[in-house]
């Protein structure tokens, strides 16, 4: 049924309402589009029918989704939607002592030591009397990131931490989205810098790695672009 913020038990009357929405997933929904990543099977995805103006949050593919039988939730039951980005950085690549940015303060000595973390939920709050809030992550992994010491980001993060809605989703991601474009530009720079002073690692395999790291961290800035766009046209579905 989607990720449907409750921990209700399902009751017979609700029972009887999802095989009724059964039913007419099977003879009234129609998927125009599915938006989400397609490159895993069990990724979650937004699913709309743009002519009779509902959607579906589900876990899979566009081609299986209604044996799964999520709620239909009609546009004009949507009552807000917003992304939600959790902005954390950790002094280790794996997934503990996560900190918030504004709970905890980096010492100018770490800041090209921590690895910054994001995660982008979808949030819909609706009057659907069994879905009145759906949430669910964007992105199918954690996007986990280093910066060079060199580099503001590796200072402050995004500063992307919150919740944000219509118009300024579309603000933050193309920010996102430069901010990624200036990196890499800045790392052009930076080698024809190393290159002129004879800076550059002597070492063909350190060059690669540096390289690769380099860029690592630009496709993911641009993966957070990139959820974050879709989350406005989302809304833009929705007219929210």
């Amino acid at each position: 049924m989607g990720i449907l913020k409750t921990t209700r038990k399902v009751t017979e009357e609700e029972k009887a309402f999802q095989l009724e929405n059964l039913k007419r997933l099977e003879s009234d929904f129609d998927a125009t589009k599915a938006m989400g990543v397609k490159k895993y099977p069990d990724a979650m995805q937004f699913i709309y029918d743009k002519q009779r103006r509902c959607f579906v949050v589900v876990k899979g593919p566009e081609e299986t989704f209604k044996v799964k039988n999520p709620y239909i939730i009609d546009f004009d039951q949507v009552k807000d939607a917003y992304v939600e980005v959790e902005e954390f950085w950790t002094e280790g690549p794996k997934k503990f002592e996560l900190k918030a940015p504004q709970q905890y303060t980096l010492k100018m000595g770490d800041f090209d030591k921590v690895f910054w973390r994001y995660n982008i939920f979808m949030n819909f709050k609706t009057t659907h009397p069994y879905a009145e809030h759906i949430r669910y992550q964007m992105n199918y992994n954690t996007i986990i990131t280093r910066v060079s010491g060199l580099r503001v980001m590796a200072k402050r993060g995004l500063e992307l931490n919150g919740e944000f809605r219509g118009s300024e989703i579309k603000k933050q991601a193309i920010r996102v989205a430069e901010f990624a474009e200036h990196q890499q530009n800045a790392v052009g720079k930076e080698k024809m810098l190393e290159l002129a002073t004879h800076t550059r690692p002597d070492n063909m395999l350190e060059r690669m790695a540096e390289d690769y790291f380099e860029q690592k961290f630009v496709d993911k800035m641009n993966a957070v672009s990139k959820h974050l766009d879709r989350a406005y046209r989302i809304c833009e579905v929705l007219e929210k």
